[in-house]
């Protein structure tokens, strides 16, 4: 199972436009996947972690795989790798089920 999750203003579950900056959204929306299939959707309050390490350990602790942004953000991308979670950036801003279907189609760009 992996754990993707995309940042969201609205409590929408996964019919939430994804916000342009974790800083910026007020939600996470977390998608369980197996496979490719949604097994689970889930509304967590964004803490808005402010450094590398709070990222880092809010990541770990809540067992994040896949964060998905529409834009770059100063993150620790090379930390994050170490610790499992891969960063994709979605160029356009949809709703997190079209970002979902986007990566699933491999048409996201992941952050190196």
């Amino acid at each position: 199972m992996n754990r993707i999750v995309f940042p969201t203003n609205e409590n929408m579950s996964y019919l939430s436009k994804v916000e342009s900056s974790f800083e910026e959204s007020n939600y996470l929306t977390v998608l369980d996947v197996t496979g490719q299939n949604i097994t689970e959707v889930k509304l967590i309050k964004n803490t808005h972690p402010h450094t590398s390490d709070d990222i880092i350990k809010e990541c770990k602790e809540n067992h994040f795989n896949v964060l998905i942004l529409p834009n770059k953000e100063n993150l620790p991308i090379e930390e994050l790798k170490e610790n499992g979670t891969s960063v994709f950036i979605a160029t356009e801003h949809k709703n997190v089920l079209s970002t979902f279907s986007d990566f699933v189609q491999d048409k996201l760009i992941k952050v190196k």
